[in-house]
């Protein structure tokens, strides 16, 4: 099943008379289950692409459909529902509330959902448990180590079990050790579970993980092959 078809993709930034090109007719398709790492320099277009595929951002042309349905014909409501349920974002800089525990932090996508209250506690130690920082979960960011603290951000994106993790430089501030953890378990949880993980990232070490490269070069993709 095609999750993602993306088809001239663009995104022009316009200041005054000066025109930026970050993303220049882009198109690819993504099935569901797929482990993707998109790789380039900086300025390469990487991360404009994941934030329009995230609905983080709007495309100034081209087509994006997810799930069948072109972008164009979802609300802005339904486009919140879809941010917050059906996509897990994960990022280089954690973005955790510093003064909430683990179990409080990872809980925060609850309250903007549809499910039970009722039902949170257990979806909240089901994600904590599986990114493997149970032991941690009435700890606040500040006495977590760097590995830990992303492990929490991905035990938030996984609480409303999402068909889709964006994964943008998930390890950029991590060492070599807890880097590579972190690419494990987000494999792990695309072979174990079918979640599609699509991970930027510019460390050929762990994008070995994935079982597809896409690489980017000044807004366009280079190349896309099966690894």
């Amino acid at each position: 099943m095609k999750l993602i078809e993306v088809k001239g993709l663009e995104k022009i930034y316009q200041s005054g008379e000066t025109k930026t090109v970050a993303l220049g007719g882009v198109s690819f398709s993504v099935d569901q289950g797929e482990f993707i790492a998109i790789m380039g320099a900086s300025g390469s277009g990487k991360s404009t692409l994941l934030q329009l595929l995230g609905f983080l951002d709007r495309p100034t042309g081209g087509t994006y459909k997810f799930a069948g349905k072109s972008v164009e014909e979802y609300s802005e409501p339904e486009l919140a529902k879809i941010r917050n349920e059906k996509i897990g974002f994960v990022f280089q800089a954690f973005n955790l509330l510093a003064r909430f525990s683990v179990y409080e932090n990872v809980k925060l996508p609850l309250f903007y959902s549809n499910i039970p209250e009722r039902d949170w506690d257990a979806k909240i130690r089901s994600a904590v448990d599986a990114v493997g920082i149970s032991h941690r979960m009435a700890h606040e960011p500040g006495e977590l180590s760097g590995g830990e603290k992303q492990r929490a951000a991905i035990a938030r994106s996984l609480v409303l079990e999402p068909d889709m993790i964006l994964a943008d430089e998930p390890t950029g501030n991590l060492d070599s050790k807890n880097s590579e953890m972190i690419i494990k378990l987000l494999d792990e949880l695309n072979r174990k579970t079918g979640r599609t993980v699509i991970l930027i990232t510019h460390e050929e070490s762990l994008a070995k993980y994935a079982r597809r490269l896409i690489g980017m070069k000044d807004g366009q993709i280079e190349s896309d092959k099966k690894i």
